[in-house]
């Protein structure tokens, strides 16, 4: 795995990513196990994709994750599951917490318009062209 990440901004990538997935992860974990069972994990599908699951499905993931259904999906199985081709965890992440995606736009807008310098009477922009 040290070949996949060789360079600190890919090590700031990969440490961003699993703490999203941690974070969705610990969010449904409800019963704060440390697995997310049939209905957690079913919680989390429901809202991120909006489909849903049957029992028969989660114990077929459960299985393919080598996770005991009877517990259900560690974070180490779900942080594989957004490793997969297709996965998004931004997306997931922002659906799941809509209030860090709202935030961290409102930031992003600041960021611009800090980059605006006004002089004088009636705001003359002396920015320079980027």
């Amino acid at each position: 795995m040290s070949a996949l990440f060789q360079n600190e901004d890919d090590q700031s990538f990969a440490r961003a990513m699993a703490d999203k997935v941690a974070a969705i992860h610990e969010y449904f974990d409800k019963d704060k196990d440390g697995h997310l069972n049939f209905q957690e994990l079913r919680s989390l599908q429901l809202l991120t994709s909006g489909d849903d699951m049957d029992k028969e499905q989660f114990v077929a993931v459960c299985r393919v994750l080598d996770c005991h259904p009877s517990r259900g999906i560690s974070l180490n199985a779900l942080k594989l599951t957004y490793a997969a081709d297709g996965a998004n965890i931004a997306k997931d992440y922002d659906t799941v917490f809509p209030e860090s995606s709202a935030t961290s736009s409102k930031t992003e807008e600041k960021t611009a318009d800090d980059d605006v310098i006004e002089v004088g009477d009636g705001g003359v922009d002396i920015s320079p062209d980027n």
